[in-house]
């Protein structure tokens, strides 16, 4: 019935294409589209989408209209006190401080002032700013349809500095095909239709008089987005249930570790790079953490002299090792902590037994974030010790475990550890990206098992978490995992 009140709108006006705010006139607007995809579904109507992207001013936008950019409220302030010049570190006494670093580059890059010794000094105090003047016309003009090439780059770089947004405006028309013109050149007759045929319909007769409408599985309908775990939650779930399934069982540790299980019991010297502050968060409180003391000797010996009470086992590192260096705390950088703690914890009898066992779970380094480099993020390591586990074991198991994961190409390169030997790299092929390494791996060197009274050999790898996901979700930006991006939550 629906299907024909619309073409009958039609009919009547005369008009072969109409948008849904005039049908709305005759039909309720919630209707209008739904009863379109039926009769696109019958080839009668063709929908037409007109997408256009506008300009909407953020909270930080409407600010800037009202107060003006972080550079003019420095010219202000410079002109009002009869200035040409301020030094940078007064800058606090005119912006918030998330404005500074922002006005500094800005006022460089647009070459309205110079810093010279720690001092800004303006050119002009009544220079004109491209960028105030078309956030100010995009106020009144937010479609971008309306802009030239040399103002969407200025556009673009508003809404980088988090002044604008960009949203995508969808106008909606409808169009009667060949089909339909013919359609509605007989008179069309719009009965009593029955959608659903209830138990009173048939037995009060109703049935026998009223249109009932067939059921067509073909026709489209609005998308539908139930509930669904996210996508990183899904993929590490995928993840578990393979390991569990090849027999591994999930372990865990604390996040903040100290040194020593983070870096000591794994042979990483003391000065290595990686516990520099570059790549580490340190603790201010508690600024130390208890280490088990004759573990510690254990570690101090095979580090300074590669001995084991008095038992060469390789040549150490040769420094004087500092125990004070291993009770500071940081936020752990690897689950590897998780693997040497459960070694640690075996007791005599249960280091005769073999042990498969993995951790997924969150580390942190200080990186600066880009496209691919998080502060915070997932990671996998697995471990396996049992007698007579050789290197190629652990390549057969690991081309296992990333086949069940989907990757069907899977090769093996030569890579360097500071606590396995020999190592290794997998990359994985994905069709128009090439090779892309996915995992280290290896088997922990010597200098590892030995304190820990472990005499097995313990193949070890680890995998992260966030390259997997933008492999298998097809991101090119890690960033995009984390956004609450709620359209790309629901399609993907």
């Amino acid at each position: 019935m629906d299907e024909k009140r619309l073409l009958k709108v039609f009919q009547e006006t005369r008009k072969e294409i109409m948008d849904v705010d005039e049908l709305s006139k005759h039909i309720e607007k919630e209707k209008i589209m739904r009863t379109a995809l039926w009769l696109s579904g019958k080839e009668l109507v063709d929908i037409i989408e007109n997408k256009e992207s506008i300009a909407i001013l953020t909270e930080e936008g409407k600010k800037v209209l009202e107060k003006g950019l972080p550079e003019r409220r420095i010219a202000k302030y410079l002109k009002e006190n009869d200035l040409t010049s301020i030094p940078i570190k007064d800058l606090k006494n005119i912006l918030d401080k998330d404005e500074i670093n922002a006005a500094l580059g800005n006022l460089k890059k647009k070459g309205i002032a110079k810093i010279e010794k720690g001092n800004i000094i303006f050119e002009s105090l009544d220079y004109e700013d491209e960028e105030e003047i078309l956030l100010a016309k995009l106020k009144e003009n937010p479609h971008l349809s309306l802009y030239n090439e040399k103002e969407r780059k200025i556009i673009e770089n508003l809404k980088k500095r988090g002044f604008i947004k960009i949203d995508e405006k969808v106008e909606r028309k409808i169009k009667l095909t060949e089909k339909g013109k013919e359609y509605i050149k007989n008179p069309i007759e719009i009965k009593e239709e029955i959608t659903q045929l209830t138990r009173e319909d048939i037995i009060g007769g109703r049935w026998r008089e009223a249109y009932i409408r067939p059921y067509d599985v073909k026709i489209p309908v609005e998308e539908v987005y139930p509930a669904k775990m996210h996508p990183l939650t899904r993929i590490i779930r995928e993840v578990k249930e393979v390991l569990i399934s090849m027999g591994f069982k999930e372990i865990k540790s604390p996040i903040v570790e100290t040194e020593f299980w983070n870096f000591d019991v794994l042979f990483e010297p003391q000065d290595h790079p990686a516990r520099e502050m570059q790549d580490t968060f340190f603790l201010k409180y508690p600024t130390e953490g208890d280490v088990p003391e004759d573990l510690l000797k254990k570690v101090k010996s095979i580090h300074e002299d590669g001995t084991i009470d008095g038992v060469k086992v390789s040549e150490g590192w040769k420094y004087k090792f500092d125990e004070n260096v291993s009770r500071r705390t940081v936020l752990r950088t690897h689950t590897t902590a998780s693997s040497i703690r459960y070694l640690a914890s075996l007791s005599e009898e249960e280091k005769e037994k073999p042990h498969k066992v993995f951790c997924i779970d969150r580390v942190f380094r200080n990186e600066a974030i880009d496209y691919k480099h998080l502060p915070e993020f997932y990671q996998c390591e697995g471990i396996i010790m049992d007698d007579n586990v050789t290197f190629d074991n652990l390549v057969g198991i690991l081309k296992e475990f990333l086949n069940r994961l989907g990757f069907e190409k899977v090769r093996f390169r030569p890579a360097y550890f500071p606590f396995t030997e020999p190592s290794l790299e997998a990359e994985v092929y994905l069709e128009g990206k090439g090779w892309l390494e996915l995992l280290g791996a290896g088997m922990f060197r010597p200098e590892v098992l030995e304190p820990l009274g472990i005499k097995k050999p313990v193949l070890a790898w680890g995998i992260g978490f966030s390259r997997l996901a933008m492999l298998k979700l097809g991101l090119n930006d890690i960033r995009d995992l984390h956004k609450n991006d709620l359209d790309w939550l629901k399609r993907v």
